[in-house]
């Protein structure tokens, strides 16, 4: 019988559960973040700028989008060099906003480029360990929010969210770097503010850049590595 790639997804899936199982427990999920309360306009952010360097090192191997290559406009499709991954995007707008970008382009989330609002979304054509990103005047002014990154399994319907203070009174030009990697699976991303109402997101615009993402292999191969990693582990510890 062939399996299909879902199918592959789920024995992968199966497979890692039984060999975590087997090893010691540790945490699902870990996360970075440092920040710059003013980035003199994007032109200096070093607390940033370290912590995606720790983040991207930590990794291995990943994809960056830039934005750059995003077509202008709003709900631009992102491409991932170095990967086959891409990702549909839902409440973004791809545009140059000078002193706000850190190439020629960032998004503007949909609160700063006109109604409907709505929760900033990214779907991966592949299933991602680590997603990250530069928020750019995030929580600035008296803007409280607690912002939560809900990492998602759409074929297991299964969520979880990760949460990050934003401001209140982060300076104007404010800057940081968001880092989370998480031992289960997850094909889509969703940003989701306090600061809304039952329309969306309305009050705290921010802005996205540079988002960097870890893919697992495919599935079939993904499957039979981890195999092979359990038995070898288990031989190991049987001598």
């Amino acid at each position: 019988m062939k399996l299909t790639k879902q199918a592959w997804a789920i024995l992968a899936a199966g497979i890692i559960s039984v060999c975590t199982a087997a090893q010691v427990s540790r945490a699902a999920i870990t996360t970075i973040f440092d920040r710059d309360d003013s980035s003199s306009f994007m032109f200096s952010y070093p607390n940033s700028q370290a912590a995606y360097n720790t983040f991207t090192s930590s990794l291995g191997f990943f994809g960056l989008s830039t934005i750059d290559a995003a077509t202008p406009g709003a709900n631009p499709t992102l491409s991932f060099p170095s990967t086959v991954v891409t990702a549909t995007t839902s409440s973004v707008n791809a545009s140059a906003n000078p002193g706000f970008m850190i190439g020629s382009q960032s998004l503007q989330e949909g609160d700063l480029f006109g109604p409907p609002t709505a929760n900033s979304v990214f779907n991966f054509s592949h299933y991602l360990t680590a997603f990250g990103l530069y928020v750019i005047q995030g929580g600035d002014g008296a803007n409280d929010n607690l912002v939560k990154f809900r990492l998602t399994n759409t074929a297991a319907s299964t969520f979880v969210d990760v949460p990050v203070q934003v401001g209140p009174g982060w300076g104007f030009d404010n800057v940081f770097f968001f880092g989370i990697t998480d031992s289960n699976p997850f094909n889509q991303v969703t940003i989701i503010e306090s600061n809304i109402d039952a329309g969306g997101d309305l009050f705290d615009g921010m802005l996205f850049d540079n988002i960097v993402i870890r893919a697992i292999p495919e599935p079939s191969s993904l499957a039979l590595m981890t195999l092979g990693a359990c038995l070898l582990g288990r031989l190991r510890r049987r001598r």
